[in-house]
């Protein structure tokens, strides 16, 4: 499924956290395992480094180690991408502060400009279990499609509890109409139409991919594209949130005014499976 995993590490608290759910992921895929490390190579940081490794329990000649020096997330980005890596690991704070939003943290760059998939661990433990309760926000694009039968294929191999599709969306143009000429509860009779019409299209779209295993719910939720789906999986306590997402550099005024995307890396739901 993920034929290469590879691990940003670094010397930070939750370095080990991190190693041991990564090794536990690379044992779940049968992955070959990268490790990359930004920072001076000498004999401390190698005896560092290689310590913490091994107490994380990684076996040696499991794993390949890769030294480079410069930005932390554009050399993260280059190796990983050299090595072929196809899910990259990397921790992330569950609630950045504006300075880095402003500037743009390591995990965020890599969660926008990464070009294969991406796992960002909310809060890594040394002791890590599976993740059972699977959240993914889809559409009925290809890219949508890959997204769900990648998170299911995923949960399987994790027995998972739950697997729950979820569909945000708006119509702008219909429901400014509604809204402007439609009393309070036109309103509402007009939202509770659309979602139906919407789940039975979701409902239509899913059953076209065979999901037999774990039985998938869908829901389907009115309003701003892109934040619906993350505050439902935050409200629902999911394990992973499973978003797709093109790679892509953004703008400075992207980074001001955030877009549909930026709302679920400003405030992680949960663990987040970034899917290319």
């Amino acid at each position: 499924m993920f034929a290469k995993i590879g691990l940003a590490i670094t010397f930070s608290p939750t370095g080990r956290a991190l190693l041991k759910e990564t090794l536990r992921l690379q044992n779940l895929f049968d992955s070959q395992l990268v490790l990359i490390h930004i920072g001076e190579k000498n004999k401390e940081a190698e005896e560092r480094l290689y310590g913490t490794i091994e107490s994380a329990g990684i076996k040696e000649n499991s794993y390949e180690v890769i030294w480079d020096k410069g930005d932390p997330a554009s050399a993260i980005l280059k190796n990983s991408t050299k090595a072929k890596v196809d899910l990259l690991i990397s921790g992330a704070l569950e609630k950045e502060n504006l300075f880095k939003f402003y500037f743009g943290s390591v995990a965020r760059t890599i969660m926008r400009e990464f070009g294969s998939s991406t796992l960002i661990l909310k809060s890594p433990t040394e002791n890590p279990s599976g993740f059972k309760r699977f959240y993914v926000s889809a559409d009925y694009s290809l890219l949508g499609e890959k997204t769900i039968l990648t998170a299911y294929k995923f949960a399987l191999r994790e027995n998972a509890s739950e697997f729950v599709i979820v569909r945000d969306f708006h119509a702008p143009g219909i429901s400014a109409s509604i809204i402007d000429g439609g009393t309070s509860d036109e309103i509402q009779l007009a939202k509770k139409q659309w979602i139906s019409e919407e789940e039975e299209k979701m409902k239509l779209f899913v059953r076209e991919l065979n999901l037999k295993e774990i039985e998938p719910k869908i829901v389907c939720l009115y309003g701003r594209e892109g934040w619906e789906a993350g505050n439902y999986a935050r409200q629902k306590n999911a394990d992973i949130f499973v978003v797709y997402s093109q790679p892509k550099k953004l703008k400075f005024l992207d980074k001001l005014f955030p877009h549909d995307s930026e709302f679920t890396f400003e405030k992680l739901p949960s663990n987040l499976l970034i899917i290319r």
